[in-house]
């Protein structure tokens, strides 16, 4: 059951929601007035376009987040023009109107959610299309926000019992690692509060009303809750788990087929923009290009807190945390591994879909495009990092492995 309603909220999510705050429609965008760099950019690396770019006219989604950091800014920084590539950015307000515009060609390639591409390449929600995803767009950049009235009252997991939670979508590391943490504190995510799946500008306004307690969603929106005076931020997601992945970018896997140096382009340059954005210097440069109405409509100010990570958390304390979001975009197949298992323990999959190491690791490898990501490395003159062998999530060690105990470990009694 719990998987079949997923199906139906994946399709639907985002068709109902407060729309005070909806941030952005889906016209095609075009350069930023006086921010672009141009062909001759210089900005990232000192590389030029490939030969033989089959199809440089590209159409790309994006979700107004700082997550789509690199996707965006490639854009008015000249990094896609300096690859050969004539980029046109679509904007959408949520991620079940960025699946379906991928699901009907209307986009090229597409900034998701980590998990997405391996739900729609496994057929998990409605429809299948074999997907890539040769990165990881950002690690970091989430916290769970809570309603102003519930501050000095919750502690832990344990007092949020009867709660009622955002999350942006079914297939997102904000659900899975959420639903970890209330499990891992003894609360049970499915009968002891309520999951609610809403368009990440719809978050703040149903705070504001109280029709929610709080959500786990992505920034700017954990910060433009302290702006309002709606919430505060009760904890970043990397203190949960540092160094999580959050969203990625997926590519058809007919199209990175027939137009190989096409993708080998789009690649480098979403990596070359993800380098520059993790760049501690880049930081306040990265939050005024990406500010614009059709980026991300926000002031600088605020995307400058989150990226920073000098801000206010909304108590009154003023806070410094450099990597409260980060752009490192290699896809560790232990990420990949670690959410599959998360579908099959929250009926997201069918248990017995994947049994073995080994069967997680070649579903994984079949979508993370790990080799075109290393060499998109290499040819930017960067090292390729070193794999994740483990990982610690809410203080528990997880092995890819061994990764079949997490697929059912229980609800922790308190």
């Amino acid at each position: 059951m719990a998987a079949e309603l997923s199906r139906r909220r994946f399709v639907g999510a985002g068709a109902a929601a407060a729309g005070a705050v909806l941030l952005g429609g889906c016209a095609p965008l075009g350069p930023s007035p006086g921010s672009g760099a141009g062909p001759g950019s210089t900005v990232g690396a000192a590389v030029g376009p490939l030969p033989g770019i089959e199809k440089p006219d590209l159409t790309i989604g994006f979700v107004p987040i700082t997550c789509a950091s690199p996707i965006i800014n490639a854009k008015p920084l000249g990094i896609y023009a300096k690859h050969g590539l004539n980029v046109t950015l679509k904007k959408f307000s949520g991620w079940a109107e960025v699946w379906a515009a991928y699901a009907t060609g209307d986009i090229d390639a597409t900034h998701m959610l980590a998990p997405m591409p391996l739900a729609i390449n496994e057929g998990l929600a409605s429809g299948r299309m074999r997907t890539r995803l040769p990165l990881i767009t950002n690690t970091n950049g989430q916290a769970i926000t809570l309603h102003r009235k519930h501050f000095g009252r919750v502690r832990s997991a344990e007092d949020m019992k009867g709660f009622r939670l955002g999350i942006p979508f079914d297939y997102s590391v904000h659900n899975l690692l959420l639903r970890d943490y209330l499990a891992a504190g003894g609360v049970d995510p499915d009968t002891d509060l309520e999951l609610r799946v809403m368009r990440p500008p719809d978050m703040v306004a149903n705070l504001m009303t109280e029709n929610i307690d709080g959500y786990l969603g992505p920034d700017p929106f954990n910060q433009r809750s302290v702006v309002t005076g709606s919430g505060y931020l009760f904890t970043l997601t990397r203190d949960l788990w540092n160094g999580h992945p959050c969203c990625s970018f997926g590519v058809n896997d007919e199209f990175a087929a027939e137009n190989p140096v096409t993708y080998q382009a789009l690649t480098r340059a979403i990596h070359d923009a993800a380098l520059w954005s993790d760049d501690a210097h880049n930081r306040s440069a990265a939050a005024r290009s990406m500010a614009p109405e059709q980026f991300v409509n926000q002031k600088p100010e605020l995307l400058e807190s989150v990226l920073t990570g000098e801000y206010s958390d909304g108590t009154g304390v003023k806070r410094r945390v450099p990597d409260r979001i980060r752009f490192e975009p290699y896809p560790h197949e232990a990420f990949g591994v670690w959410m599959l298992t998360q579908f099959q323990r929250w009926g997201l999959a069918d248990a017995s879909r994947w049994t073995s190491a080994d069967q997680y690791s070649r579903t994984v490898r079949s979508v993370f495009d790990a080799d075109a990501s290393s060499a998109a490395f290499a040819a930017l003159g960067t090292r390729v990092p070193a794999a994740r062998t483990s990982l610690t999530v809410n203080g528990r060690v997880f092995d890819p492995a061994d990764p079949t105990p997490w697929t059912h470990e229980l609800v922790v009694t308190t």
